[in-house]
């Protein structure tokens, strides 16, 4: 009885004594699990802050586009797949003249930047953009087929608002002294029209009148001069009726188009330049 005792005495030392080693073994397998699971913690435990990647290193490349073209092919893009935010993004350095681009394509840079700015809730932007597009291109439109009606309803409201302006500047009585009815109404070609004619005119008369007051003599008579009188009489008042004819037309066109609105009236005259062949071309 008494060696069983000891026997059993002895068996739990040796277990008291084993279980130290077994702990300790226990806590270095967990830091070497520990450690494989995260690489980046220091020997005493703190962790260190982790590395940025090359990628992440790198600076982002630029998203501006080589030229106005590529940047609205890229906006017209976005619109039919829907991305109003690229749309934005795209059509906004060519609206804000950080790529050169011609009138037409600044007309198309606003038309596309207003739209992307309603559609992505943004309307006093949109409300800016469209309003330039309107100061460049009083006939704007929006397409209601394959625009939404509400923001076909805000730009046309908007559009509205510009005639109500523009025509509250404008005075009746300038259409009595042409060319400045047809530039109050914003008929630039016809102004220009009825100011040559006028001048050309005028100055014909003007000249054919001092000529044939210096050739003129007592009685009517022009000494040395005979043959010439009649036909410069005759440009004489041809050019003063054709003067007066143009007074009258410039009269009664500024009192018309004083009554429409101003984006019927606008016909413009466009000389336009590219160093690609075919650059050259003239709208009316």
């Amino acid at each position: 009885m008494r060696a069983k005792l000891t026997t059993v005495v002895i068996a739990t030392a040796l277990a008291w004594m084993a279980m130290p080693g077994t702990a300790q073994a226990d806590k270095t397998s967990a830091d070497e699990s520990k450690a494989k699971i995260n690489p980046e913690t220091s020997d005493d435990g703190v962790e260190k802050p982790s590395q940025p990647t090359a990628a992440e290193q790198e600076p982002a490349p630029g998203n501006l586009p080589k030229d106005a073209s590529a940047a609205l092919v890229r906006a017209s893009a976005a619109y039919e797949y829907g991305d109003m935010n690229q749309v934005v993004e795209s059509a906004r350095p060519v609206a804000e003249g950080l790529l050169p681009a011609t009138r037409e394509e600044q007309i198309q840079a606003f038309r596309l930047l207003g739209i992307g700015l309603f559609l992505t809730n943004r309307p006093l932007g949109a409300e800016t953009a469209f309003t330039e597009l309107l100061r460049k291109e009083p006939r704007a439109r929006l397409d209601p087929t394959t625009t939404r009606p509400e923001l076909v309803a805000f730009f046309e409201s908007l559009r509205h608002q510009q005639l109500a302006k523009q025509r509250s500047t404008r005075k009746m009585f300038w259409n009595f002294i042409p060319p400045v009815g047809q530039f109050q109404n914003d008929d630039n070609v016809k102004g220009w029209l009825v100011l040559s004619v006028g001048v050309l005119s005028f100055g014909t008369a003007l000249t054919t009148s001092v000529l044939l007051s210096s050739w003129e003599k007592d009685g009517h008579q022009y000494p040395g001069h005979e043959d010439a009188a009649g036909p410069m009489k005759a440009i004489n008042w041809a050019s003063v009726g054709l003067l007066a004819a143009t007074y009258l037309y410039g009269v009664f066109d500024g009192i018309v188009g004083y009554g429409k609105p101003i984006d019927e009236n606008k016909s413009s005259a466009w000389l336009h330049f590219s160093p690609a062949p075919g650059g050259l071309r003239f709208t009316f």
